[in-house]
């Protein structure tokens, strides 16, 4: 009973999602292209990542969290926004969903939950560029990097934003299919890379 709600309610939220055509998410900016094309073209691969018990309890921790932040800091949760950057001689829109914004002092910090298997080699590269992506979204200085793992449970600040140069960069090298894949460790997490070509081993 539990178990089909949890796995019905994570497909719902997948289905829901729909990109609209120059549309790119915070995330794909930070992670293989062709990973991002590929999500389009082989949606019945794309599905069964929903499945993946390590994704369920991320999205159960994120959600505990937020609870957390909410009741404590009065944070605002799932906060979302978009911005529209010019590359490759046409418009894109740059959406993005924060976890959560609190203000303190009058300042808004935006927070980033991460849950991870372990807390070998954090903070991650890709998650810090994901951070100084959003605060360049969301107009904010400030940005916490919240990892909760089973060896610890610890936090980074992020105080520069990226800027609209590299923003532009990341768009590009995303709808050109550049940089396939960004992190060499990407491809032993893929489910397409047993059909990708440009897959690392």
């Amino acid at each position: 009973m539990i178990t089909e709600f949890l796995l019905r309610k994570r497909l719902e939220d997948y289905l829901s999602h729909t990109k609209d055509q120059n549309t790119l998410y915070v995330t794909d900016l930070v992670r293989c292209p062709r990973k991002v094309k590929y999500e389009s073209e082989y949606k019945e691969l794309a599905i069964n990542q929903i499945y993946e018990p390590f994704t369920l309890l991320g999205d159960l921790v994120h959600m505990g969290l937020e609870g957390l932040l909410k009741d404590r800091f009065n944070a605002e949760i799932e906060v979302e926004k978009e911005k529209e950057v010019q590359a490759l001689g046409k418009p894109y829109k740059i959406k993005g969903k924060a976890d959560a914004i609190i203000t303190d002092k009058g300042e808004k910090i935006v927070i980033e939950i991460k849950s991870s298997r372990s807390d070998r080699g954090i903070p991650h590269l890709h998650h810090k560029l994901q951070l100084q992506i959003y605060l360049w979204l969301f107009e904010v200085k400030r940005g916490i990097l919240v990892y909760i793992t089973p060896d610890r449970i610890t936090e980074y600040e992020i105080n520069e934003a990226m800027d609209d140069s590299t923003i532009i960069r990341l768009v590009e090298d995303t709808i050109t299919l550049r940089s396939s894949p960004r992190f060499e460790w990407e491809c032993k997490y893929c489910i397409f890379s047993v059909l990708c070509p440009f897959k690392k081993t």
